[in-house]
């Protein structure tokens, strides 16, 4: 089996914030919960974290596998899990890398949120994930996934190169009933030649009286993929498009949208 770096570790040291700083985008998880609902048919999900989305599917009555390279992540999953058990469905979670998976079983739903397949770095990566996720789909059953849309524009936003470790106040959330709180900093640049988003992020937690009890930096590093690509991407690994859309509202998806919603099939 391939051996492959592990940017997606890259997320371990984020487990204990992820849930403040990165929560979801807007309408994502009502729509994986309700196509899962929907079909109720053994679900797979790649990349589920801390089970933002994994945990109400299974509240829903599915049966979900929730797969993370993060060991972090999945063990805030399972206490999250425990506070809300018993649960309607199942979850079961797997410690394993997206891009070199085997379960031994077929789903009849597989979804990748929140613009995790970024994280595959290379067409090679890309490649080996989708033949994961097609060996892994059953017969009639969809793939669901969504890219951040990679505009000009939002490229332009971006540095071209780094800034020696200069980052921008994010926001500042109030943590517990007394007034502790965890100030949230951040930087990004893009790597060009190498289609690369490179962001570095800061956390440092305060109490009510200013004196400091943890500072942390974490690091991440993303790929975009442009339309054409995944258009690509998803006929070399043997998949079918169904449809494309521009947001989670199931609208087309046009020169003004900002994510790319992609349902394929084989």
């Amino acid at each position: 089996m391939t051996h492959y770096t592990s940017p997606m570790a890259e997320y371990d040291p984020w487990a204990p914030w992820y849930d403040l700083i990165q929560p979801g985008l807007p309408g994502e998880a009502e729509f994986y919960v309700y196509e899962a609902a929907l079909r109720r048919v053994p679900t797979l999900e790649l990349g589920c974290g801390t089970g933002r989305i994994a945990i109400p599917m299974a509240m829903s009555g599915v049966d979900v596998t929730g797969l993370d390279l993060s060991p972090g992540m999945l063990e805030l999953c399972a206490e999250k899990l425990e506070l809300v058990s018993p649960v309607k469905g199942r979850l079961r979670l797997v410690e394993a890398d997206m891009r070199a998976f085997r379960l031994r079983r077929k789903f009849g739903l597989i979804v990748m949120p929140y613009r995790s397949f970024m994280h595959c770095l290379t067409p090679e990566e890309q490649l080996a994930s989708l033949r994961c996720v097609r060996e892994h789909l059953a017969t009639e059953g969809g793939f669901i996934l969504n890219l951040w849309v990679a505009s000009a524009a939002e490229l332009n936003l971006l540095h071209d190169r780094p800034r020696g470790g200069r980052l921008k106040k994010v926001a500042t959330h109030v943590i517990s009933r007394g007034g502790t709180t965890l100030t949230h900093y951040a930087d990004a640049w893009r790597d060009d030649h190498a289609q690369l988003l490179h962001e570095t992020h800061r956390v440092v937690e305060k109490t009510p009286g200013g004196r400091v009890r943890l500072d942390e930096r974490m690091t991440l590093t993303r790929t975009w993929i442009t339309p054409r690509e995944m258009e690509h991407l998803a006929a070399r690994a043997g998949f079918r498009v169904k449809a494309v859309h521009g947001s989670f509202d199931g609208e087309p998806f046009g020169p003004q949208s900002t994510e790319m919603i992609w349902r394929l099939e084989v």
